[in-house]
């Protein structure tokens, strides 16, 4: 059991806890327990610095953005600025599964210091195209929904994997075992080749770039017809 006034402990040090906790097993292993005995504290030391559990995965939040500094030098046009943003973010969730679900896109708004910052210079990209508030919104929730979208099916890949993990090793199956239906000669005539063609193997990356790149030229083509600056060259 860990000693009340253990010298070492920071909001920060219980916030880098928590991260290698739910980088590793997920925010659902994350507990105010499970970090102060990974710090050798008691459980209790531990609210001398955050308040609970919510407290401590808004300061896991902070501190995980922080982890992928913000351009420090304004982008070449909005495409430029657009694209630098989803690689950041990209990585962001590749860092930090966890940290996606709560960053996600909502209508119950919920304020982060770092993650304004981030929004601000997302938004930056569209300097100078003397758009109107909303229309910058609707670009940018278009935006924001594909990255995080995609995100989510790489996130949830991750969890999968580590929940089934125990179990394939218990029964000796492998995830091909429960593809093969899908993939057997005819069963599929449109779904089989396409998978086959698209996502065996799967190329997250790749998909997400290619996608990334139909948005931008979606918002460009919007910004040619109503006669904005939106050429992106």
């Amino acid at each position: 059991m860990g000693d009340d006034s253990v010298p070492h402990l920071s909001a920060e040090r219980i916030a880098r806890a928590g991260i290698g906790i739910a980088d590793a097993e997920g925010l659902e292993a994350l507990s105010m327990r499970r970090v102060a005995t990974d710090l050798g504290a008691s459980t209790m030391a531990l609210y001398r610095y955050v308040t609970s559990k919510d407290d401590l995965v808004a300061i896991m939040v902070e501190a995980a953005l922080s982890d992928v500094p913000l351009p420090d030098t304004p982008p070449q046009n909005w495409r430029h600025g657009l694209e630098r943003a989803a690689r950041r973010d990209w990585e962001l969730y590749h860092r930090h599964p966890w940290i996606l679900a709560k960053v996600l896109v909502t209508t119950r708004a919920h304020f982060s210091p770092a993650l304004a910052a981030d929004s601000e210079s997302a938004f930056a990209s569209f300097d100078g195209l003397a758009l109107e508030p909303a229309d910058a919104f609707r670009y940018m929730f278009m935006f924001a929904s594909y990255v995080q979208g995609v995100a989510l099916t790489y996130v949830s890949d991750v969890e999968a994997e580590r929940r089934s993990a125990n179990t394939a090793r218990r029964k000796g199956t492998s995830p091909e075992v429960v593809r093969a239906p899908l993939f057997a000669p005819g069963a599929y005539p449109r779904l089989g080749p396409a998978m086959r063609a698209g996502a065996d193997p799967w190329d997250l990356d790749g998909l997400f770039l290619a996608g990334l790149a139909g948005v931008l030229d979606g918002i460009e083509a919007d910004l040619t017809r109503r006669g904005l600056t939106g050429r992106s060259g």
